[in-house]
């Protein structure tokens, strides 16, 4: 259109809705090329966090439309990031969502089991090839069929490149029916009371 003379205003509508849609799409590259780089970097993980809360906190505000959202977040502490375990829970959600099929679901969990911290996303969606599941996780790696919504393939590539900074992994199952079982598992937080308050007296 913009070779024409005179563009209609329908059509420099239309184009500047692509423009902004592009420079989304240019944003959200550059900000999760970032976080992959940061993680290749020696980071201090020491915050104490919950993956529940960070988990409820991505819940917060998300509307999937046609999906239906479930959720059992039990206590799963850590040591670690929280802008990258932040991420990494984003990451999984988005997913789950992008790659999904109307009136489709997704679950996530979090719990602490044997030493171990955990969060699972469960989603409903095309069927996966299990001998594909290793490139999802590959940078800018998609899928056919894996176009719901567009993407850049970096979601589970910062999720792998997030977890393995924390000393945990990623498990990725195909469901029969369709769809991906993802779980990450992160090193236990003990429960034990915090430095700062040991030799204190009320």
């Amino acid at each position: 259109p913009i070779s024409k003379p005179e563009p209609t205003r329908e059509e420099l509508i239309s184009m500047a809705a692509e423009v902004r849609q592009a420079v989304g799409h240019a944003e959200r590259l550059i900000e999760a090329l970032l976080v992959l780089a940061r993680n290749e970097q020696a980071r201090a993980l020491t915050d104490p966090l919950d993956l529940a809360a960070i988990a409820e906190d991505a819940l917060d505000g998300r509307r999937a439309e046609d999906l239906t959202t479930t959720s059992k977040l039990d206590e799963a502490l850590v040591s670690g990031d929280g802008v990258l375990l932040e991420r990494l829970i984003g990451n999984l959600l988005d997913n789950a969502e992008r790659y999904n099929v109307p009136g489709g679901t997704v679950t996530i969990s979090t719990a602490s089991d044997d030493g171990v911290a955990l969060v699972r996303v469960v989603n409903t969606g095309p069927v996966v090839p299990p001998d594909q599941i290793e490139r999802l996780f590959l940078p800018f790696t998609r899928l056919d069929g894996r176009t719901r919504h567009d993407g850049f393939g970096l979601g589970l590539a910062l999720v792998s490149s997030i977890a393995a900074a924390h000393n945990g992994t990623v498990d990725a199952a195909a469901s029969a029916n369709g769809g991906l079982d993802i779980t990450v598992r992160l090193p236990r937080r003990a429960t034990l009371a915090p430095p700062s308050s040991a030799g204190q007296t009320s």
